[in-house]
């Protein structure tokens, strides 16, 4: 289920903030933390479709029961 506007900003929030803070909390850079905590959150979404199935691994056999 996709995540509303709402859902999506509130998680951008706390990751520009957690890097804010282990930045050491600097002034003024309030928009640089916001795009990267977005490019993250963003990259983290796409990678599971994006690179699904790239490792060339064959699934594991079945269990015999």
């Amino acid at each position: 289920m996709p995540e509303d506007e709402g859902e999506l900003e509130e998680r951008i929030r706390q990751r520009a903030h957690a890097l804010w803070s282990e930045a050491g909390r600097p002034e003024g850079r309030a928009e640089e933390f916001w795009h990267r905590a977005r490019q993250e959150i963003d990259l983290a979404a796409r990678a599971p479709q994006e690179f699904a199935g790239e490792t060339g691994a064959s699934p594991l056999p079945e269990a015999e029961t």
